[in-house]
């Protein structure tokens, strides 16, 4: 808890949610933060008719999404728990990345295992240590699941155990139903990397790298965060 607070404290991004105060008595301590309506974005991706949504719906929410992650790792902070259930959409359709409770700063790398498993990186699996590019990872089989409807290395039937082979190989396709364009299927291609330092926002030119993807040919970075 004082790890988070302290986190929170310390940033401030139109992406990622405002620790306003924290209080305790006796029992408890609180932490106010920030109203965001719009509930989560998995009832965005997940609903009773439907599962996923545009590509340029997509587009807009992990643009949102990729910059509070920027953020934090300009400030060496991994996140490291990236999913749809912690990604809230505002009153006004804006991602609002929450609950930063494994976020860590990390100069280098670290070794904790922690995260949800269906967006684990290899490297995190296998304790390798691991850095920004594990939140890279998670980013893109997030994006993955915005454009197919559903995660990249889970299939019906599948335990804990088999998840975690079928991540460590880095082994997936696109559903045949599948109407992905091949400039976004590039681009998690680049995310889905098993080698960490291969992989895309984790090269030399870091989260640049994704931002001047052809994907993201018509976004307008810096009219995203005014």
């Amino acid at each position: 808890m004082r790890s988070e607070r302290e986190i929170l404290l310390d940033i401030d991004h139109p992406f990622i949610i405002k620790l306003v105060n924290t209080y305790q008595d006796d029992r408890s301590l609180y932490m106010l933060l920030r109203l965001v309506q719009g509930g989560e974005l998995f009832s965005v991706l997940h609903t009773d008719t439907r599962d996923g949504v545009s590509e340029k719906a997509a587009m807009f929410y992990s643009a949102g999404i990729l910059e509070g992650l920027s953020y934090m790792h300009r400030r060496n902070i991994l996140y490291r728990d990236l999913k749809p259930e912690n990604v809230l959409v505002d009153s006004k359709g804006y991602t609002v990345i929450v609950d930063l409770g494994f976020a860590k700063i990390v100069p280098d790398k670290t070794y904790t295992l922690c995260g949800t498993p269906l967006y684990l990186a290899p490297e995190v699996i296998l304790s390798r240590g691991h850095d920004r590019g594990a939140d890279y990872w998670s980013w893109g089989v997030l994006l993955y699941e915005m454009v197919i409807g559903q995660t990249p290395f889970y299939e019906h039937g599948l335990d804990q155990i088999g998840l975690f082979k079928r991540i460590v190989k880095g082994k997936f396709t696109y559903p045949p139903f599948a109407s992905a364009s091949e400039d976004v299927q590039e681009l998690i291609n680049g995310c889905l990397v098993i080698r960490s330092s291969d992989r895309l926002g984790n090269l030399a030119g870091g989260d640049r790298d994704l931002k001047s993807h052809a994907w993201y040919d018509k976004m307008d970075w810096t009219r995203l965060v005014e």
